[in-house]
């Protein structure tokens, strides 16, 4: 039976260290731990537990058993081990507990379960290789191979303990719902990986009996940054020959000894992972001759051979950059143009005699070349340095995820009339596409038929006479 003077622990430090208490008798305690060889978790704990100890002694009332020479155990479990023992000991007892105990251990068995619900999610999404967790009008979502996967649907009152479950691993403001919100955590004990989280008010339903007034709900979105992984060699990637020789051949793209390279796409089209594989390419064709440094907002991958920074609050991209160049690189990554203190960043490296490697938000060449144009980078500088652009995008057909992309280089005339160019069709016609549309579609057009169903294919530049021989 427990007392009012026994040692407790929350459900959310239990499941967050893996640690939880088996059986208490006064001075004496057994805790169940899932790393029995984390010594600055058990200290912790056991400097907690004689805290505690001391201040139940100072009581006029303490126990006897209280007074006894303190001691601690430590015995080993697995994570299951540990969810059963918080759940058996914070069951609520309807029976026994007062009316403001039964309220608390309501509260605790709501905080338990959010604790679960949330590691089962996070489990759940790693397995499936997800990249991205959406949490909006009670639908759990995954964002798996770029599109959207429903993973399940939960009640209201769910849905916003388990969203102020994040915000709060997150540093986030539990009480705040109208503003945005960004922050971060750290996710298991073994094999941990980072979650990076974003909150925004967004339009929820009508409520009813209230004159139409519309409610409003969080939507929140949790990237998983799983440092862990190793990217994959370009090869595996799903570009074919000719585009594997463009790319990271001796003459291709990433063999270059100065220039800006620009890997474009939507969200979820594996732009990281491209990125990524091109720097591990320059390393090998190099023999890791070259100073590779990265910028990242946050990493998303451990880079063999390749100096990575962390970009934040704390850490700019154009006081990185002031710091980067002292430090003598060759190639500079920059994760994400995404403003014009990146984009700038992006220019001033790759016009310093630098090969910079960046990734962009758009879906063709031209779109890159005047996206960077609307965030303030000079077109005549931009097209003296622009020297190649991936665009890619993930697709299913004929059942698999499979890479669409278009390697796009610059012609030798690029420099002297992509600064003149007034459309799209004239920035595509001074480039050399290379596409893999083809090989795709071989692959699959007997299946298609098979399911009568039509190919797909974007007509995006057929106006302006480029990949007509797709068809």
């Amino acid at each position: 039976m427990k007392s009012k003077y026994d040692f407790t622990l929350t459900p959310a430090y239990c499941l967050f260290n893996g640690a939880a208490v088996m059986e208490q008798d006064g001075a004496y305690i057994k805790f169940l731990i899932e790393n029995k060889n984390d010594s600055l978790l058990c200290g912790r704990l056991s400097r907690a537990f004689e805290n505690h100890v001391c201040n139940i002694r100072r009581f006029k009332d303490c126990p006897e058993v209280y007074r006894r020479l303190i001691k601690i155990d430590f015995e080993k479990a697995s994570r299951a081990q540990i969810k059963n023992c918080i759940l058996s000991l914070y069951k609520a007892d309807s029976e026994k507990n007062s009316r403001s105990d039964k309220v608390e251990s309501a509260q605790t068995e709501r905080e338990a379960a959010a604790v679960l619900l949330l590691d089962s999610i996070l489990n759940e999404a790693r397995l499936r290789k997800a990249s991205d967790i959406h949490i909006e009008n009670a639908s759990v979502k995954l964002r798996v191979n770029g599109g959207l996967v429903k993973l399940m649907e939960l009640q209201s009152e769910k849905s916003r303990e388990l969203i102020q479950r994040i915000k709060l691993l997150a540093g986030l403001n539990v009480i705040e719902k109208k503003k945005c919100q960004d922050g971060n955590f750290v996710y298991g004990n073994k094999n941990p990986f980072f979650i990076r989280v974003s909150t925004m008010s967004a339009i929820g339903e009508v409520r009813e009996n209230s004159s139409g007034l519309i409610s409003s709900v969080e939507s929140l979105v949790m990237r998983i940054l799983d440092t862990s992984r190793i990217p994959l060699a370009l090869g595996e990637l799903g570009f074919n020959n000719l585009q594997l020789e463009k790319i990271g051949g001796n003459k291709g793209l990433c063999s270059l000894a100065n220039g800006l390279l620009l890997v474009c796409g939507p969200t979820g089209a594996g732009k990281s992972t491209t990125a990524a594989a091109m720097l591990v390419e320059m390393s090998k064709l190099t023999n890791g001759s070259m100073k590779i440094l990265s910028l990242e907002d946050p990493p998303e991958y451990v880079i063999p051979g390749v100096t990575q920074i962390k970009i934040d609050d704390d850490n700019s991209f154009t006081e990185a950059l002031n710091h980067i160049f002292r430090q003598d690189p060759d190639v500079i990554m920059i994760g994400e143009i995404r403003d014009e203190e990146s984009a700038a960043a992006a220019l001033r490296a790759s016009l310093t005699g630098h090969l910079v490697l960046a990734t962009l938000h758009c879906g063709a060449a031209s779109e890159a070349f005047f996206r960077l144009e609307n965030l303030g980078v000079d077109k005549r500088l931009l097209s003296q340095v622009l020297r190649g652009v991936i665009c890619q995008n993930l697709n299913p057909m004929g059942g698999k995820m499979r890479l669409y992309a278009d390697v796009a280089l610059a012609d030798d005339s690029f420099g002297e009339k992509a600064f003149k160019a007034l459309s799209g069709d004239q920035i595509e016609s001074l480039l050399e596409h290379y596409t893999n549309y083809s090989e795709i579609l071989k692959e699959t057009i007997v299946e298609l038929k098979h399911r009568k169903q039509l190919p797909f294919y974007s007509r995006r530049r057929e106006n302006a006479g480029i990949h007509k021989d797709v068809i």
